[in-house]
């Protein structure tokens, strides 16, 4: 395929944006993902809080239900415009890429960042782990997820698991395919950005199905109690 004709993730999601909320039931993310990153997340009270790559507002919304002081950024406009028909004016909501300085914030402004399932968009991890890094306070915290390195290495059959590659997946909006491009890579590019970034690891969780997985995907749970699907990370920016 033509360079020019190439998928991107902004072309992707202006389809998925109607139908994505509909994933938050799928199994994957209501009883795997969602609840073994929102576990790692520390209480947010009274704390500003950055949702980076809000999405449609996931995420946002369950910090501000706890009381957090959300700033939700995302690059789609698609994905925003629903952010805001969902959370209204109880979130600051930006566009902003998260790869970009985010000349918005000042050093040290946010006592933490949640980033849900959007940096296997990005290539460098190293890029938007510095400027989360810039951002927190001392002390701060950052919880984000990620698809498995394993689970990524043997669903796309790839040849070099330590490389760092694009790669598409395809989804489904209005019964269409639609090809979302990504980058996966081997687990030494997910520990090592952080870490060379300033972080301290806090938290690593492979996570295994919740009950209510079973009841929807019996089928495939049995394997995801032996198999790894997602990461989930927590780490802090030392005092």
């Amino acid at each position: 395929m033509p360079s020019d004709e190439r998928p991107t993730v902004e072309d992707a999601y202006d389809r998925l944006a109607q139908t994505y909320e509909t994933q938050e039931e799928d199994p994957y993310c209501a009883d795997l993902e969602f609840p073994a990153t929102t576990d790692l997340v520390p209480d947010v009270a009274g704390n500003r809080v950055l949702d980076a790559g809000c999405g449609h507002g996931r995420y946002a919304e369950w910090l501000v239900e706890r009381g957090a002081d959300v700033v939700a950024v995302d690059e789609n406009a698609e994905m925003l415009e629903r952010a805001r028909r969902r959370i209204g004016d109880r979130a600051e909501i930006r566009r902003a890429d998260i790869t970009d300085p985010l000349e918005f914030a000042d050093d040290g402004e946010f006592d933490g960042v949640v980033c849900g399932l959007s940096l296997h968009y990005v290539e460098d991890w190293r890029e938007p782990f510095a400027e989360f890094a810039r951002v927190l306070r001392p002390g701060g915290f950052l919880v984000f997820s990620a698809q498995h390195p394993v689970d990524e290495y043997v669903a796309f059959d790839a040849e070099d698991y330590f490389a760092v590659e694009r790669e598409l997946m395809t989804w489904s909006a209005d019964d269409e395919d639609v090809d979302v491009p990504f980058y996966r890579r081997p687990f030494s590019e997910v520990v090592n950005p952080l870490v060379e970034t300033g972080f301290r690891l806090d938290e690593l969780v492979e996570p295994t199905p919740r009950e209510g997985f079973r009841e929807k995907k019996p089928e495939s749970y049995e394997k995801r109690l032996k198999y790894p699907t997602f990461l989930c990370v927590r780490a802090s920016k030392p005092e």
